[in-house]
């Protein structure tokens, strides 16, 4: 049974995005007492599954779940037994091994033979000693065009040399049968090999109980691409076992072994590096955080750069404020200067349609001056707008760089939706900058009470700031605050107090009904900076024509669409992917 018969079967309903397929509800804990949604996935390639509620948390190989369901074998094929018995090994079959550093005695062990043909057989057996598979080879130098090994079809495949392993000494896993007999030749035990290359895994279907009694697993992969991939594979397929990585010069064990002997093969055995536990990092070897040359995005607004230093990759911030008080304004504003700043950036909004958000961004990248105004005589209204030329201009300026979620879309769980989105944003697109206007908006499709629902946005709140971190990205997030007439600060957000602790930056953005003595008529309060930790309220203007909230020292800013050249003279100095050497 494959993991998508598995799951047309017993995990409907499902959503499936790349290798990971998502059920309603785990299988395990049904959601829990809240009946939490999508939080179970198995990997249709890696075979794995996972349920993310704390509570739960049950997780492991495909073959586990098949057995939790009463399926006690992963596939339905039936094997049948090998038709050919290898006879003794002719001195053909030896003197060939012998030539490649492999003795009479080891291939004794492995119980090397040959068939009628004359041709090396290795015998493959279980662990009851059953021979379930053969694979074949000649006995020489292969001549052009002849393939390098060929198997019994229908037969079982396991790994070679199950039968001479002591399960109280550690697992190695090679990638040919003679890889493994020069392991054993350097003294190294439990030596076995994969049966069918690189790309082939059925054997650890077949193998998953036998592979499951060794807590210690060394890889000792061949030195290519292809034994490279296997390497991270079978790396992620067996991620809850303690694995070496044997890292050598050469070509492959027997090749070690033919050109420096059995000690270089048994060093580079002893010398292979553990690969640390997922979820611990040794801190002595973190790449180490270089102020001086870190690369942030700029925030547009000369005094903010300066109190925070930029948007930091990684971060989430935090934007309340009160309906009208500008801070979806700002936020498409700071959003136009990180694609200025060769960013590319990806929004979501839930109170604009895709047209009217383009129209008010066209307006601020056009900037008061480009701006045209036609007077509606039936409203007694001006209404200002862009001439063709210049909007072209624009966005063949922001085309491929500036992308926006579709709220079109008609979903049950909006929020879940956002994320995925936005994944695919970062890992398509190359997306570094994201917007979420506003998290009223986000609907989880929870209606279980006001209790629940604020839980909920703490929840995706958290999620944010995990994609934030997991794809290094920077996230802004859109907030009301609650219903007060005084001051905002970090415990005004509406809902849990958790949401301003889990972002990085927190800003309160507040318009005047009047200008002060300075001309500001919008307020930019900076209430969290976890980079620095300063406090300050800075003095904005609001411009009506372009839809732009700015300081004075920004006043007239022009974007890259003004200047086609400089703006083309600056992206010609990225390399693109199809001009890589």
């Amino acid at each position: 049974m494959t993991p998508m018969d598995f799951a047309n079967k017993y995990l409907q309903p499902y959503t499936i995005r790349g290798y990971e397929l998502t059920t309603k509800y785990c299988p395990f804990c049904h959601g829990g007492k809240n009946k939490d949604k999508d939080t179970f996935a198995l990997n249709i390639e890696k075979k794995t599954f996972k349920c993310l509620r704390g509570s739960c948390g049950s997780q492991g190989h495909f073959v586990e779940l098949l057995k939790e369901f009463g399926i006690e074998r992963m596939n339905d094929k039936k094997y049948k037994a090998p038709e050919i018995k290898p006879k003794m090994a002719e001195d053909s079959t030896l003197d060939y091994l012998n030539l490649r550093g492999i003795s009479k005695a080891t291939a004794e062990k492995y119980r090397i033979g040959s068939d009628e043909q004359g041709n090396i057989v290795f015998p493959y057996y279980d662990e009851s000693g059953n021979h379930v598979f053969n694979k074949f080879r000649y006995p020489r130098k292969l001549q052009k065009g002849e393939k390098k090994a060929w198997r019994e079809t229908g037969t079982m495949p396991v790994l070679f040399g199950i039968h001479l392993c002591d399960k109280e000494k550690p697992l190695t896993i090679t990638e040919g049968e003679i890889d493994a007999m020069a392991c054993h030749e350097a003294g190294i035990p439990n030596a076995v090999s994969v049966p069918s290359g690189t790309e082939d895994f059925t054997w650890l279907d077949t193998c998953w109980d036998f592979v499951q009694g060794f807590e210690k697993i060394y890889i000792f992969g061949d030195n290519d691409s292809a034994g490279r991939e296997m390497v991270r594979k079978l790396t992620a397929k067996l991620s809850d076992k303690v694995l070496h990585i044997v890292d050598f010069e050469g070509k492959d064990a027997n090749e070690l072994l033919y050109r420096q002997g059995k000690e270089a093969v048994l060093n580079a055995w002893q010398n292979a590096k553990e690969i640390p536990v997922a979820g611990l990092l040794n801190l002595a070897q973190v790449v180490p955080y270089e102020a001086r040359n870190v690369k942030t995005i700029k925030t547009g607004i000369r005094r903010l750069d300066s109190e925070t230093g930029g948007f930091h990759y990684g971060d989430l911030s935090i934007w309340q404020g009160r309906r009208g008080g500008g801070k979806s304004t700002l936020l498409s504003c700071i959003l136009l200067d990180a694609v200025e700043d060769l960013n590319k950036v990806c929004a979501y909004s839930g109170e604009l349609k895709a047209d009217r958000f383009q129209y008010w961004v066209d307006l601020q990248a056009a900037g008061k001056a480009n701006v045209s105004e036609y007077y509606k005589a039936a409203f007694s209204k001006h209404v200002y707008y862009l001439e063709a030329d210049i909007r072209d201009k624009i966005h063949n300026w922001y085309d491929g760089r500036f992308w926006l979620y579709d709220n079109a879309i008609t979903l049950t769980d909006e929020s879940l939706s956002i994320l995925k989105v936005f994944e695919m944003a970062a890992k398509r697109y190359d997306c570094k900058v994201f917007l979420v206007d506003n998290l009223m908006t986000a609907d989880d499709g929870d209606e279980a009470g006001e209790k629940n629902f604020y839980r909920q946005q703490s929840k995706f709140v958290g999620k944010l700031k995990k994609f934030a971190t997991n794809y290094n990205v920077h996230v802004h997030l859109a907030v009301h605050p609650r219903k007060t007439d005084g001051a905002l600060n970090n415990d005004s957000v509406m809902g849990s107090g958790d949401i301003t602790n889990r972002a990085d930056n927190v800003f309160a953005v507040s318009r005047a009904k009047d200008p002060d003595e300075a001309g500001f008529d919008t307020s930019l309060e900076i209430l969290k900076s976890r980079w620095d930790g300063n406090f300050a309220t800075i003095g904005m203007k609001y411009d009506k024509v372009s839809k732009r909230i700015y300081s004075p020292a920004d006043e007239g800013k022009r974007y890259g669409w003004e200047n086609a050249e400089g703006f083309y003279e600056i992206a010609d100095e990225i390399q693109l992917p199809w001009e890589v050497d």
